[in-house]
Order: C-alpha cells, then sequence, then structure tokens
C-alpha cells in the first residue's frame, strides 16, 4: 500500500469518526419536544391541552440524537404512551419533524366525531380518519355532532380502535371521498349520508333538500356544484323554501360540463 493511499484511509477514518463525535454531541441531542396541531389554530384551549399532553407523555428521552431518531418507532411511543392514558382516540400522530439542532416537533391532528353507524340499536361513531371512537345511543352521537350514515354492506368495524370496513368494499372508497370535502366545511349543516344505493349518494342538508351524486370519482366537483347551488338558496329569499325540501341533482354531459337541476319531489 502506498503511503498516499494510507493517508487517504487514516483521514477518511479521521473524517468518519468525527462525524460520529458530531453526530452524537450534545449539540445535536434531542432537548425540547413541542407538538403541533394540523387542523385547529392556535389559542384554541383543546389544542393547548393536547399539546401539553404529548409533551408530556411523548416518551422520547433527552439526550437522544437527533440523527440517530427512528421515525416511526417514536410515533409507535408515542401512541402507547397515549393509549396508557386513555388520549389515543382524540388525536391521529401524523410525523416528527427535526428542528435543528436538538427539538422535535410532533406533527398530529385532532379527531372529532364524523359519522354514526346504526347497528344492534346502539350508534358506532367513527372518526374524520374513519375510525371507531365511540359507541352510545342514537341521540348521544347526535349531540357529539356525528351524521348518519347509510351503508350499503353490513358494518364489520365493531371494536373501538377499528378501521371502518363493510362487506362491500366500495363503501369504504366512497365514504373516504365524501370524507376529504366534508372535512373543509361544516358537516353538521347536514343529517345523514346514504351510499346505501350502488353509484348514488345522497346528502341530506338539515333544513331538508337532499344532493343527489352519482359519480363517486368525480364526487368533490360534483358536491362543489351542488353545494355553491344550495348555499345560494340559503342566501337568497326568493328561493329559500328550496332548502326545506326537494332535491339537487348534480348532471354531467358527455362534453364533462356540470349543472345543477332542482326538482320539488
Amino acid at each position: 500500500m502506498t503511503k498516499n493511499k494510507r493517508l487517504v484511509l487514516i483521514f477518511s477514518a479521521l473524517a468518519v469518526l468525527a462525524a460520529l463525535i458530531i453526530i452524537n454531541s450534545a449539540v445535536f441531542s434531542v432537548r425540547i419536544v413541542h407538538a403541533h396541531s394540523l387542523s385547529h389554530s392556535f389559542n384554541n384551549p383543546e389544542v393547548e391541552r393536547i399539546n401539553t399532553l404529548i409533551a408530556q407523555n411523548h416518551g422520547i428521552r433527552t439526550g437522544t440524537s437527533i440523527f440517530m431518531l427512528n421515525e416511526q418507532r417514536t410515533i409507535e411511543n408515542v401512541r402507547y404512551n397515549l393509549i396508557a392514558i386513555d388520549e389515543l382516540a382524540h388525536i391521529e400522530i401524523r410525523g416528527i419533524e427535526r428542528l435543528f439542532p436538538n427539538r422535535l416537533m410532533i406533527h398530529y391532528v385532532i379527531l372529532h366525531p364524523m359519522f354514526y353507524v346504526e347497528h344492534n340499536g346502539e350508534a358506532f361513531v367513527f372518526s374524520n380518519n374513519a375510525t371507531l371512537i365511540h359507541i352510545v345511543s342514537l341521540q348521544e352521537a347526535r349531540v357529539k355532532g356525528a351524521i348518519g350514515l347509510r351503508l350499503r354492506g353490513a358494518l364489520l368495524s365493531t371494536e373501538l380502535g377499528d378501521a371502518f370496513q363493510t362487506h362491500v368494499p366500495a363503501d369504504r372508497t366512497t365514504l373516504d371521498a365524501v370524507m376529504a370535502t366534508m372535512e373543509r366545511i361544516n358537516h353538521r349543516q347536514f343529517s345523514y349520508v346514504d351510499i346505501s344505493n350502488p353509484g348514488v349518494i345522497s346528502i341530506q342538508t338539515q333544513p331538508g333538500v337532499r344532493i343527489e351524486i352519482r359519480s363517486i370519482l368525480n364526487f368533490a366537483s360534483h358536491f362543489a356544484h351542488a353545494y355553491s347551488t344550495y348555499r345560494f338558496f340559503m342566501e337568497n329569499d326568493t328561493y329559500r323554501y328550496r332548502t326545506l325540501g326537494g332535491r339537487l341533482l348534480v348532471i354531467q354531459t358527455t362534453g364533462g360540463d356540470i349543472s345543477v337541476a332542482y326538482t320539488p319531489d
């Protein structure tokens, strides 16, 4: 081995050693763990409560190298600690962000009741991530702000923590499309969503008008057109009677144009 090669090996080894020292140094060791809600704004008492809860129960050992942190394992540890204090049903951990040199930010969303399915005389309440979070009376489900969901297949999710599932796989696909859209608006203005009829999604508003959409693939754009029409009716006295009943049918032509027709039936 030549002298130059030996020098290269020595310098390479020293560089690796220096890198390991830096990685494991106190400068890049976890000192502070923050929590951040992706679904709610600041100055929200529930957000502040959960931020404190995570900060006190994250289970991440201070002094751990920020470079050597296993994100997935850390998320599982946080979940385990939240289960231990019966708080898992309220939040979902979405990721961990490294804030150099020595801080971590745990990102989460607050789960809330969104839909309920009537099953064996009880209401099985699912959150905005389609997880079963409550089994309560029908009245209590409505008080919690959940809206009814009528299914095509029989409900298979019967244990708390179960992901939404029925005998008909298309039910989950349809529900995901509906939830992704309704998360952006106040879903409590609706009384129920009916996906029991193949290829048709019916959404009943609290006042009484029914929105009918016949495209799951284009649900978001079709619902946007129907909801815009519904809001127009609500905000104009001349048409307000139309919100008390009848149907808003979304129609898409072969050319791709979308229109909304009102019928009093």
